[in-house]
């Protein structure tokens, strides 16, 4: 799946499971080997936010349910650096547009990040 493809709200699903394990929100691109995303987890803390099932649309335009809808599911609070050798990308999901609007609301202002720095700064193990 090539940026021209991607819009912001598309919930993607890496190759590379080992490092994109979790589900990926496209935010926006960022160059050529890397773009900016949400992350979406079941975990619930404070440094995550819940999402609600208003942000997730259903079926694709085709009818067909997507992989990934609502499911208790909450978005981490950071704008991540996802990498573009953990593709290719397959769309499992999408955003509606609340939900699109709940994450930009959320991770807009934030400085980008890979992951290795958000564990550091939120000392995650």
């Amino acid at each position: 799946m090539s940026d021209l493809n991607r819009k912001r709200g598309d919930i993607l699903e890496a190759t590379d499971r080992t490092s994109g394990i979790h589900y990926i929100v496209y935010y926006n691109e960022q160059n050529e080997t890397n773009f900016i995303g949400g992350m979406i987890t079941h975990l619930e803390n404070k440094k995550n936010k819940p999402m609600k099932e208003c942000h997730f649309k259903i079926f694709d335009e085709n009818g067909v349910k997507y992989k990934i809808t609502y499911d208790k599911t909450n978005l981490v609070v950071a704008k991540l650096v996802k990498f573009e050798s953990w593709g290719p990308f397959t769309k499992v999901g999408e955003l509606t547009q609340e939900g699109i609007e709940f994450v930009i609301n959320t991770i807009d202002k934030l400085n980008s990040e890979t992951f290795k720095e958000y564990s550091i700064r939120t000392k995650i193990n």
